[in-house]
């Protein structure tokens, strides 16, 4: 995952990012910040399926919830 200024992302820059994504708030300069890349993988991701999000440091697993809420592991 490369973030918006270029330089690869870690895993827990990737979960800090989904922290904000979870709440909510998508016209907020916290949410502008968030790769455009994985909101798109967020958004596409349906309830109870699971993908993988590759970091500078590795890959992080990401579900959604029943809540429709993004569980990072």
């Amino acid at each position: 995952m490369i973030g918006n200024d270029g330089k690869p992302v870690t895993r827990d820059q990737i979960r800090a990012a989904i922290a904000v994504y979870n709440a909510g708030e998508r016209g907020s300069r916290e949410f502008a910040a968030i790769p455009r890349a994985l909101v798109t993988i967020l958004d596409n991701l349906a309830v109870g399926k699971t993908s993988y999000v590759k970091g500078g440091d590795g890959q992080l697993q990401v579900s959604r919830r029943k809540d429709k809420t993004i569980a990072a592991g």
